[in-house]
């Protein structure tokens, strides 16, 4: 496993989000689709906790997007208005044109697990519309 790979792999962030009232519906649960929000919010964090002085937010001015092409997501349990949400992210794999996230959603107060999804990714040129190869991006990125 090349050290970009190994480095990335080992990788765990952890971060808190709190439902706002806009995420849920009329019955004050956490509508179904705002949980993608929850793990890209988990995403960034992870991005962002990695060891460079480099922030993710800094790739949209370099037209760098980071897409996703497939979700997967198991529902557990449920959040409600003004609870916190423990949102674990991992990197499981790490391909040359895609990636594998882990997130796994829990409440704060009693750690029930609310979701648990699979997000393949992945890294754009939007300047000339091409994938690009993921591991470089991160050597990059990293400045490894």
């Amino acid at each position: 496993m090349s050290d970009i790979s190994e480095h990335l792999l080992n990788h765990h962030d952890s971060t808190v989000v709190k439902v706002r009232f806009n995420d849920t519906d009329a019955m004050g649960i956490v509508h179904f689709m705002n949980y993608m929000m929850y793990f890209d919010d988990g995403f960034v964090s992870f991005m962002n906790a990695l060891d460079t002085s480099r922030k993710v937010e800094e790739l949209i001015h370099q037209k760098i997007a980071l897409g996703v092409k497939h979700v997967e997501i198991t529902y557990e349990g449920s959040a409600r208005f003004g609870d916190y949400i423990i949102v674990e992210t991992t990197l499981e794999e790490l391909g040359t044109k895609s990636m594998k996230f882990r997130h796994k959603l829990y409440r704060k107060a009693d750690r029930l697990l609310l979701a648990d999804v699979k997000a393949i990714r992945f890294v754009m040129d939007l300047n000339t519309k091409s994938l690009m190869n993921v591991k470089e991006f991160f050597s990059n990125f990293l400045d490894m």
